[in-house]
């Protein structure tokens, strides 16, 4: 009986956990859901992924299997948890989208990082025929508008989160259409990890501190990078 009574409170402890880590994971879920989803759009339009092949719970509910796997029992603090669900989340797009060999062999995301932020420091941009110019040669926001390709553009309400989170001062229906193919072109323009950076900050409605806890480098090299792209929109745009 005294065994009965041990192993009844045992697995009712261990019941009470799981439900309670579950809670925690629920509750996250909505504010990693318009991350995912937004970079399965970017990868679409980008034709890095063939358009409805991949589902926003699909990516989420992989990343939820491996959080139960590696964290069940070991994480009870619910922003901890909500961090963890963003790494994993973030660790199955860049499988999906084929990234991660290249970052594992190649430079590290923190060195990757700097070499993109080096580029934006100095003042370079890729045109429509992948050559890069300096921003000197942009007499106006309309240079070569002409040779441009067709212009990929995001959804308005990505357009709005963006110009609010980055604080530029130019509210959506005041961006005229030049402005607008502009600003979409710069955005699909950014490189992968300063882009992924981004996105953290305006559709995971992540801080510096816990952008950098998932990409696992330091806060001044998220801070960096986020302030050059508005800087770069900000030159172009306003």
């Amino acid at each position: 009986m005294m065994n009965y009574k041990v192993r009844h409170m045992k697995n009712y402890k261990f019941n009470e956990a799981h439900d309670e880590f579950g809670k925690k994971v629920l509750k996250a879920i909505p504010r990693v859901f318009p991350y995912v989803k937004h970079r399965l759009y970017v990868a679409e339009n980008k034709s890095i992924i063939p358009r409805n092949m991949y589902k926003t719970n699909g990516v989420i509910d992989d990343a939820i299997v491996e959080l139960y796997t590696q964290f069940e029992g070991k994480l009870t603090d619910e922003i901890e948890i909500k961090l963890k669900l963003f790494m994993l989340a973030d660790q199955q797009m860049n499988l999906l989208l084929k990234k991660e060999d290249f970052h594992k062999t190649t430079l590290s995301t923190s060195q990757i990082l700097k070499n993109e932020l080096k580029l934006l420091e100095e003042k370079f941009e890729i045109d429509a025929g992948n050559d890069l110019i300096m921003y000197d040669e942009l007499d106006d926001i309309s240079y070569r508008q002409d040779d441009f390709k067709k212009t990929i553009f995001l959804y308005e309400d990505a357009e709005r989160n963006i110009l609010e989170h980055l604080e530029i001062p130019l509210s959506l229906d005041k961006l005229t259409k030049k402005k607008r193919e502009v600003f979409n072109q710069m955005y699909y323009w950014l490189p992968t990890e300063t882009s992924n950076v981004l996105d953290l900050f305006i559709f995971g409605k992540l801080s510096y501190k816990e952008i950098a806890f998932i990409k696992e480098i330091d806060i001044y090299e998220i801070k960096n990078s986020i302030q050059e792209v508005s800087i770069m929109l900000r030159k172009n745009i306003l």
